[in-house]
């Protein structure tokens, strides 16, 4: 059995990202080099556990890191989810113009690196409703969107029923 070093902060992400995956840190790391059994999943866990992150100091930073990479990594499928928002509720708007329209009554941030703005003004159990529907529909695994909801400190606020599939 061989060594090997790693920083404090590497070590750290390693720890969560095998605790995400419930598996020990050897199997992950033998997974990352091809070396052992692939890892369920997708690129958002990765995201989830790296410094750039987790070092974000506020659950509304994380919220808004959370739908940015969304945004930036599955850009059709996000303006797609956008364009398709099912209730007179909107919590993610395409332009500014839209945000002036409802800003009277709702708070809205644009989401950095995109065109995107975010209502603000949502309670925490609509909030991690609607995370939950985003990355579902961006085909996201269930173990992830958990942790995408604890990421952002909404787990308390996160139903956990059951799934509904479009028929």
């Amino acid at each position: 059995m061989k060594h090997v070093e790693l920083s404090d902060e590497a070590f750290a992400a390693l720890e969560r990202l095998a605790a995400a995956k419930n598996l020990p840190p050897s199997a992950v790391l033998a997974s990352l080099l091809g070396a052992g059994k692939p890892l369920a999943g997708d690129h958002l866990l990765f995201y989830l556990v790296s410094a750039e992150f987790t070092t974000l100091p506020h659950l509304t930073e994380r919220y808004l890191a959370l739908l940015a990479w969304a945004a930036k990594n599955y850009a059709c499928d996000f303006a797609d989810f956008i364009a398709h928002q099912e209730s007179a509720r909107r919590y993610l708007m395409l332009s500014r113009d839209e945000v002036n329209d409802v800003r009277t009554h709702n708070h809205a941030r644009q989401i950095d690196g995109t065109q995107f703005w975010a209502v603000m003004t949502i309670d925490d159990a609509t909030k991690a409703r609607f995370v939950r529907r985003l990355l579902e529909f961006i085909g996201c695994h269930d173990e992830t969107i958990a942790q995408a909801i604890k990421a952002i400190g909404l787990e308390h606020a996160s139903g956990h029923g059951f799934r509904v599939l479009a028929g």
